[in-house]
């Protein structure tokens, strides 16, 4: 579905993708590890057209390096960015049917009904502004609004950073519950028990370079290598 061969990028003349080298099969969970500055969140700006790596990337097997970022979220990336960045001064079923589309042409396609199913709180805030929401409530309202444009790949970046335990429960669950439906899910994110569960490949980035890869056996097994990038 989304590869990455070879890519590099920068901002302005500031190289910080050297050699990455990624992919997500369809239906699958990968995760994208490393130190922060190693250039995960930076990977996932050159998937969505918002810097211009020219070359190297393709989904569906078509290449999408040289795409705006609009065409590229149109062929069906969703994307939960790092900071979360809901619409604030929008309500919460505002910021879900803002952009709501069916990318994916799914049969029973992502409504808002279904995102209150899957978080109960935003249901109960519907009409509250988005901004008077908590961090956590913020994070499962920008997983809901990427999952209402229907996305063939969803990527979220670090999905549960600086959240309360009991709310990071709630979004593991969810990935768990998108995982059983065969939601591809690209994923930024430091809980190394919870990846290991859920994930089906893992990837490493050491200065904007992929230094490792494997499936959740080989992470544990190659856990003293792997920890020299990531800092387990």
């Amino acid at each position: 579905m989304l590869k990455l061969c070879n890519v590099r990028a920068a901002y302005g003349t500031s190289q910080v993708l050297f050699d990455v080298n990624l992919e997500v099969p369809d239906g699958k969970i990968v995760t994208l590890l490393g130190r922060n500055g190693m250039g995960k969140t930076t990977t996932v700006r050159a998937i969505m057209g918002l810097l211009s790596p020219g070359e190297g990337v393709s989904f569906d097997g078509q290449p999408i390096g040289r795409a705006a970022p609009e065409a590229i979220a149109r062929r069906g990336i969703g994307l939960v960015p790092e900071g979360r960045l809901v619409f604030p001064t929008l309500t919460v079923r505002e910021n879900l049917v803002a952009t709501a589309a069916n990318r994916a042409g799914r049969a029973e396609p992502w409504t808002e009904q279904r995102i209150y199913r899957l978080f109960p709180r935003l249901g109960e805030r519907a009409k509250q502004y988005a901004g008077t929401l908590s961090g956590g409530e913020q994070q499962m309202l920008a997983i809901g609004r990427a999952l209402m444009t229907n996305p063939k790949l969803l990527i979220l970046d670090e999905a549960t950073e600086g959240l309360a335990p009991i709310i990071r429960g709630e979004i593991w669950r969810c990935i768990a519950a998108l995982k059983a439906q065969g939601q591809s899910i690209l994923l930024i994110d430091k809980n190394m028990a919870a990846l290991k569960r859920l994930a089906d490949h893992h990837y490493v980035l050491e200065k904007g370079r992929t230094v490792w890869s494997g499936d959740s056996v080989a992470l544990e097994r190659d856990a003293a290598s792997v920890e020299r990038f990531v800092g387990l």
